[in-house]
Parts: C-alpha cells; sequence; structure tokens
C-alpha cells in the first residue's frame, strides 16, 4: 500500500499553541472571551460562539482580520514536511471546523488546493458551519476526485473533533497530547511535521 492523499486539521496539527481564533481574537482585544469560546462544547453554544466571532470580523474588516493571520504559530516542520509530501506525489488537503479565510491563509502558504472549513462571507455575512462529521465528507469527496480508495489515505488530527475523519482513513495519525479514544491510530504527540510526513511516505 502506498499514501496517494494526505489529509491534515489545522488547530493543534499544522499549527501549535493559540488556534487561528485566538490569534485573531488577541489582535482584535477579544482573546480573554475567546478562550471562553475554546471552553464550549455542544453544537448550539459553538453556533453562538461562532456568530459573536463574526460579528467581531465584520466590524473589524476583512482586511484587519486577515493582518492577525501573521501571528499564528507553526508545528516544527510544517512547511518541510508538507512539501516532502507534494514532492513525493502525494496529494495534501486540509480539513478544519476553524474560519475559511484563515484556512486559506494556511493553504496559500503551504501551496495546497483542496480545504474544507467554515465559511464567512465578509459581504453578507452569512456563515456556512463546518462540523467534524463535515472532514469525513469532504476526506470521501477528494477520494472520488482523485480516484483512489479510503485505503490509500492517510489523515492526521489532534482532537476528538478528528476522530470520524480518522475512522475513514486508511493510515490514522494522532498528534495531541492525550492518547485517543481510538483504534488503530498512530499516537505521535506533538510530533514534527517532518516526522509525521517521514511516516507516510513509509507506509
Amino acid at each position: 500500500m502506498s499514501i496517494r492523499l494526505a489529509i491534515f486539521d489545522v488547530d493543534g496539527t499544522l499549527l501549535r499553541g493559540d488556534t487561528i481564533c485566538q490569534a485573531i481574537a488577541r489582535g482584535l482585544g477579544k482573546y480573554e472571551r475567546m478562550c471562553e469560546f475554546e471552553r464550549w462544547t455542544g453544537e448550539e453554544r459553538i453556533l453562538s460562539a461562532r456568530k459573536e466571532m463574526a460579528e467581531w470580523y465584520l466590524t473589524a474588516g476583512e482586511s484587519v482580520v486577515r493582518s492577525h493571520l501573521t501571528a499564528i504559530s507553526w508545528a516544527p516542520g510544517a512547511h518541510e514536511g508538507i512539501a516532502e509530501l507534494q514532492r513525493a506525489g502525494i496529494e495534501v488537503a486540509l480539513a478544519s471546523v476553524t474560519w475559511s479565510f484563515a484556512v486559506e491563509h494556511v493553504a496559500q502558504t503551504l501551496n495546497v488546493k483542496r480545504r474544507r472549513s467554515t465559511e464567512l462571507d465578509f459581504a453578507t455575512g452569512s456563515v456556512t458551519h463546518t462540523w467534524g462529521n463535515t472532514k469525513a465528507e469532504f476526506l470521501t469527496e477528494v477520494v472520488n476526485e482523485l480516484g483512489v480508495s479510503v485505503t490509500d489515505v492517510a489523515a492526521v488530527g489532534d482532537s476528538s473533533g478528528d476522530y470520524e475523519m480518522l475512522r475513514t482513513a486508511g493510515t490514522a495519525i494522532f498528534v495531541g497530547t492525550e492518547p485517543p479514544d481510538l483504534e488503530q491510530v498512530t499516537h505521535m504527540p506533538e510530533a514534527d511535521i517532518r516526522d509525521v510526513a517521514k511516516l507516510i511516505r513509509s507506509i
């Protein structure tokens, strides 16, 4: 078996430390409130948090919000590891529940074309939400587009929100600190992405 597609979560996987939303909130003077949101669970509360965040972003304006993306903190070896996979002919995709404009920034930095995330339309204020199960659906969509099998896919995540995506992929890699409640997963806590790429290329 050889891996044809590697699909990565973003916050906590390709980025470490503050989440994208925390990095933006710090710049907007909303950091403490954002830290509260990060502890919220359940779809209803998360929807409420996203609504409030969207209001911050629309008030500040897209260019100001995007300017704070320079504060994101990359995982060790993120740029090099993704580039190594691409040089090996492995398609890379990003699946995240965070905001589309932020995932777009990450994707452009890493030269990744395929991505799925929560869409915010700065012109209308409308939000199209992405959840954990959406990541798995996106994985299946990309598999069908590429004409490969799920056994040819490696998925990399760091939290329970990635579990369905990890279960769907033929190879599952978990970089969160605590062991995941999953079977048949390789646990690489806080791994350098170069080491993750090396493992994927060896399969």
